[in-house]
């Protein structure tokens, strides 16, 4: 595992002097080291480029797997210390920016030390499983899973349109929960990109009502969206469970609603602290349930 370690330090950082740096050795025992590993999987990992040492088509394919072993290493660590303490002590969730910003983030935060610690690290909704191949405890993702995972479904957070008190949309839909989707396009509109599954949730339920987008803008970050709501420059659709300064609305067309996002955590039936991710699921999906009412 040392070796692997070298490895991806060496390729992370591009050269063997960075690297030593990096890990606090010597150059010349750097060298060595990786000399062995090329060795002993009898595999060609480096070449010279005048001064410089480059990684080989064969090196560039063995990343991923080195980056598995040693998140399989580190988990396997986490698994003894918590068999040795009978507490586990921190776990890491794998979700999308947004799922983070508005969700996870408001959760961690409210659950405080009633759970382990818990960090966060990004990724697309198309590779979320994916991650629990590498160093992820627990996923959020948008899109069920496989048969191979245990899962929880958590529900459906809405898409809404955010707007201030003050605009004169939420003015003109004052009493009422929902706004009308013909209406609600004749104003400029912020929305996610088409990356994001509440945009594609939403261009859906727009193309089964005959209509079609006027003037809007595109960001991914649920940051801006709302602080263009709150500038007035923009009504914002997203997912955010209760942004500061803005009211929320239901967007509708007669008598259908629009959907909302979808969300399942998922984690490997074997891990170690099953039991505490199962629990830290349930009370996610009470967290999501209390703040939509």
């Amino acid at each position: 595992m040392v070796k692997a370690r070298y490895f991806l330090a060496l390729a992370d950082s591009g050269t063997v002097t960075a690297a030593a740096t990096q890990l606090g050795i010597t150059q010349p025992a750097l060298s060595r080291q990786l000399r062995r590993f090329e060795k002993e999987l009898d595999l060609e990992l480096f070449a010279r480029a005048g001064s410089a040492l480059v990684l080989t088509d064969a090196a560039h394919a063995l990343i991923p797997t080195c980056r598995r072993l040693l998140a399989e290493s580190a988990r396997a660590g986490q698994a003894v210390d918590a068999l040795r303490s009978g507490n586990v002590a921190a776990l890491r969730v794998a979700a999308t920016p947004t799922t983070i910003s508005t969700l996870l983030a408001p959760f961690i935060e409210a659950a405080g030390s009633s759970v382990p610690l818990l960090t966060t690290f990004p990724v697309s909704h198309y590779e979320v499983f994916e991650a629990l191949e590498g160093t992820a405890d627990l996923v959020i993702a948008p899109i069920p899973p496989g048969p191979e995972v245990a899962s929880l479904p958590l529900g459906s957070v809405p898409v809404r349109a955010w707007m201030p008190s003050t605009h004169p949309l939420a003015l003109e839909c004052a009493g009422s929960a929902a706004v009308e989707a013909e209406r609600l396009l004749k104003e400029r509109l912020a929305l996610p990109t088409r990356r994001s599954v509440s945009r594609g949730v939403l261009d859906s339920f727009i193309g089964r009502a005959g209509l079609s987008l006027g003037s809007h803008v595109e960001c991914d970050d649920t940051a801006t969206l709302s602080a263009l709501a709150r500038s007035g420059q923009a009504v914002a659709l997203m997912t955010e469970l209760q942004p500061a300064r803005l009211v929320g609305f239901d967007v509708v067309d007669g008598g259908k609603s629009l959907d909302g996002v979808p969300l399942v955590a998922a984690w490997s039936p074997g891990h170690y602290a099953r039991e505490e991710i199962a629990q830290i699921a349930r009370r996610f999906r009470s967290f999501i349930v209390g703040s939509l009412r």
